[in-house]
C-alpha cells in the first residue's frame, strides 16, 4: 500500500471519529440568543409539544419536545390574565413575537402567529389583540397595500392560529369579546372628505365577521343613534351580547356611547362629562374603559386634564352596570415628562396604584388619598436605565406587572410585585 493511501486512510478515520464525537447531544444549555438592535428582557422559552414547526425567531434553537430555552428580546405590551397567567410581546422585524406565562414568568410559551403575517407597528391590547384566557384569543392586523384587515385566532393557546379576512375595513380602533364566541372589532376608514367607522360582529368566535354599523356623514342627523365618524383614544366594552360602551376623545372632548342590541344603534350618554368641572384644562386625555372582574356593576375609565405640559388624572365610575357614572376627584400629582399619559391602575372601585417620579402610590379610598410605598431598590435602580413605564397592571391587591423601557424603545423589561407594589423583580 502506497504511502498516500495510508495517508488518506488515516484522515478519513480520523473524520469519521471527530463526526462521531460531535454528533453526541450537547449537555450544556444553548446560549441566550441575542439581537443587537432588540434587547432587555431574557425570558426561559418551553416549547410545547403542540409546536412542531420553528418560527423565524427561533428556527436556530432546538426544538426537542419540552427544550427549554433561553431569548434577549423586547417587550411593547402585556396582559394580566390572572394571578399567575399572563401574555406579552412585540414586534421585531414586523414579526409578532407573542410569549404566554401560566407560572408568574418562571417560563414562556411562545404562541406567536407565522411570521408570514406581518405587523410593521406595535400591536396593543383592547386594540390589536384581546384574550379571553389562556386558551382563547384574537389579533388583528391592519390592512397592508391592497389587503384586507386580518383576523388570527386560537382555542389553544397559541399552539395554532386559524385566519379570517374582515373586508372593507381599515385602521382597526377596538376589538372587544363576551365570550368564547360573540365579538366585536371597530374600525375607521378615512376618505378624501370625511372618516367612517364601522363595527362588526362576529357569533361563531371569529371565524366569520359581519358589518353592523356604520357611521353616517356628518350631515346625515340620523348620527344621533350611531358612533360618530370621528373620535381618538377609542375604548370599547362589551358587558354581554347586547349591553355594550364606547369612549372616545371627540371634538377634544371625552364622550361615552352605549348600545342595548349589540351594536347596532348607539346613544351618546349626555350626562358623562361636564367641561364646567375642567375650566382650566388646554386638552383631555382618556384611558381604558374598565369593567372589575370582582364587582359586577361596578367600572371606571380615567380622564386626564391636559395643562401647561402636564397631565393629572381623575376617575369615572359607575355601580350601576353603567347606567350613571360620577366624577371621583384624585388627590394626586400633576405628571409631566416621558410618562405625562400614564394613568393609574384600578382592580376595584376601590382599591388603585400611581407611579409618580420613580415611586409607586396605593389608594383605598378611590384616590382621595394615596399613600408613597416603601421604595423598591431594584425598580429604582432600572427606572434609572429605563425611565419610561410602557404600562402598569394588576391582578389582584398583591400581584401586578409594569413594563419598563428606553426612550429609543429600543430596550425593555417586565417587572412583577408580588406584595402589592411594595418590592419588584423582573420576570
Amino acid at each position: 500500500m502506497s504511502l498516500w493511501c495510508k495517508l488518506t486512510g488515516a484522515v478519513l478515520i480520523s473524520c469519521l471519529l471527530i463526526t462521531g464525537c460531535s454528533s453526541k447531544p450537547s449537555e450544556v444549555a444553548p446560549p441566550v440568543q441575542e439581537e443587537a438592535a432588540e434587547e432587555g428582557q431574557v425570558i426561559t422559552i418551553e416549547n410545547p409539544e403542540a409546536l412542531a414547526e420553528p418560527t423565524s425567531a427561533n428556527k436556530s434553537v432546538n426544538m426537542e419536545e419540552g427544550k427549554r430555552y433561553q431569548i434577549q428580546t423586547r417587550l411593547t405590551d402585556f396582559h394580566l390574565l390572572s394571578e399567575s397567567a399572563g401574555i406579552a410581546w412585540g414586534s421585531t422585524r414586523s414579526e409578532l413575537r407573542l410569549y404566554l406565562t401560566q407560572n408568574s414568568g418562571k417560563t414562556w410559551t411562545s404562541i406567536s402567529p407565522a411570521a408570514s403575517v406581518q405587523f410593521p407597528y406595535h400591536p396593543k391590547y383592547n386594540r390589536d389583540i384581546f384574550f379571553i384566557d389562556a386558551s382563547h384569543g384574537w389579533i388583528v392586523r391592519n390592512p397592508v397595500g391592497s389587503s384586507d384587515a386580518i383576523v388570527l385566532r386560537t382555542q389553544d393557546g397559541g399552539a395554532t392560529w386559524k385566519i379570517a379576512s374582515l373586508p372593507g375595513s381599515d385602521k382597526v380602533e377596538a376589538i372587544y369579546f363576551a365570550d368564547h364566541t360573540h365579538g366585536w372589532i371597530l374600525a375607521a376608514r378615512s376618505y378624501p372628505d370625511k372618516e367612517e367607522k364601522s363595527l362588526y360582529q362576529t357569533q361563531d368566535g371569529g371565524a366569520t365577521w359581519s358589518k353592523i354599523m356604520s357611521s353616517p356623514s356628518m350631515a346625515d342627523a340620523s348620527q344621533d343613534h350611531m358612533l360618530p365618524s370621528t373620535g381618538s383614544e377609542i375604548s370599547m366594552v362589551f358587558r354581554d351580547r347586547l349591553h355594550g360602551y364606547v369612549s372616545m376623545i371627540n371634538s377634544g372632548i371625552p364622550k361615552l356611547y352605549v348600545t342595548d342590541n349589540g351594536g347596532v344603534s348607539w346613544s351618546e350618554i349626555k350626562e358623562f362629562f361636564s367641561t364646567a368641572k375642567y375650566k382650566s384644562c388646554e386638552r383631555f386625555v382618556a384611558g381604558e374603559l374598565q369593567f372589575f372582574a370582582n364587582e359586577t356593576l361596578s367600572g371606571w375609565i380615567p380622564i386626564g386634564c391636559v395643562k401647561e405640559g402636564s397631565t393629572k388624572f381623575n376617575g369615572y365610575y359607575t355601580a350601576d352596570n353603567g347606567a350613571s357614572w360620577r366624577l371621583a376627584p384624585f388627590e394626586s400629582f400633576w405628571q409631566s415628562g416621558l410618562n405625562e399619559s400614564l394613568p393609574p391602575s384600578f382592580i376595584s372601585s376601590g382599591e388603585g396604584w400611581l407611579y409618580f417620579q420613580s415611586q409607586i402610590y396605593h389608594t383605598l379610598d378611590q384616590g382621595k388619598s394615596w399613600t408613597a410605598l416603601p421604595e423598591s431598590k431594584v425598580l429604582t435602580e432600572i427606572l434609572a436605565e429605563y425611565p419610561e413605564i410602557v404600562k402598569l397592571e394588576f391582578s389582584s391587591d398583591q400581584v401586578g406587572w409594569l413594563l419598563a423601557a428606553q426612550s429609543n424603545q429600543k430596550r425593555s423589561l417586565l417587572l412583577q410585585t408580588l406584595d402589592g407594589g411594595i418590592s419588584w423583580r423582573v420576570l
